[in-house]
């Protein structure tokens, strides 16, 4: 754990394509060591509210503060070098190289190449790939394309990690796998999750943030969510209903 309470802030994030608001003044925060799960319905505002965190779009106005520094506008890059994993809705991954490579290089941002070898192989280990790792990213599957992209976000050891519908294409073996490993990572860095799947929510959920209309509707435990009839039957849907019943 590091000194900070509130790992990350924002502070009236705005984010404005022409004469449409899809992020409104939202001031959001995240305790160190926290896990987060942001829902909410196709449109909400909780993907572009992401991809103001992670570098992929310039706010309109307002700050994101990781640990105290400003990184308000900053590109993906810089802000992983901050010491924040980035995993978006599409693996970003090398296809040409094997799955240990991939891992590998992203351990080597971090680590000495010994250090980063030995990593690698415990990364994979953990992530239940092992058996994976010989083969070119290119001809997995897509939900083993989405482990191998944990596995490199894992292997960089960041302090706050940012998963995009991390169990999107995943069997259910996969997504339960998933589950395990983000509730394990979740002991030694802070997360957030945005994510559709609600039965994979349940899995991992405990404190929940609920996007509408780009603004946050509603905060509060995943039980207290799950059960308000608003947010089932406007912000959640079906999906809600099915996985509370």
């Amino acid at each position: 754990m590091s000194d900070w309470t509130n790992i990350l802030e924002t502070r009236g994030l705005t984010m404005q394509f022409g004469g449409v608001t899809a992020v409104d003044e939202v001031d959001f925060t995240l305790r160190d060591g926290e896990l987060r799960c942001l829902l909410g319905p196709n449109g909400a505002g909780k993907s572009t509210f992401f991809k103001c965190l992670t570098g992929q779009l310039i706010p309109t106005r307002g700050t994101v503060t990781f640990k105290g520094q400003d990184m308000t506008g900053w590109n993906t890059h810089d802000i992983v070098n901050l010491g924040i994993g980035i995993k978006t809705q599409m693996p970003n991954v090398f296809d040409g190289v094997s799955v240990y490579e991939n891992v590998r290089l992203s351990s080597r941002r971090k680590h000495m190449a010994a250090q980063a070898k030995e990593l690698a192989e415990k990364t994979l280990e953990r992530c239940g790939i092992t058996h994976l790792a010989k083969r070119e990213v290119g001809y997995l599957s897509h939900g083993q394309r989405q482990l191998v992209e944990l596995a490199m976000v894992l292997a960089a050891e960041p302090a706050l990690i940012l998963l995009d519908e991390p169990a999107a294409g995943m069997t259910g073996e996969e997504r339960d796998r998933l589950a395990r490993l983000v509730l394990e990572s979740a002991r030694s860095a802070a997360v957030i999750v945005v994510e559709h799947d609600m039965v994979f929510i349940r899995q991992i959920a405990k404190f929940v943030t609920v996007f509408n209309r780009g603004a946050i509707f509603r905060e509060a435990m995943i039980d207290e969510i799950m059960a308000d009839r608003e947010v089932q039957e406007i912000y959640l849907g079906k999906q809600a209903n099915a996985a509370s019943a």
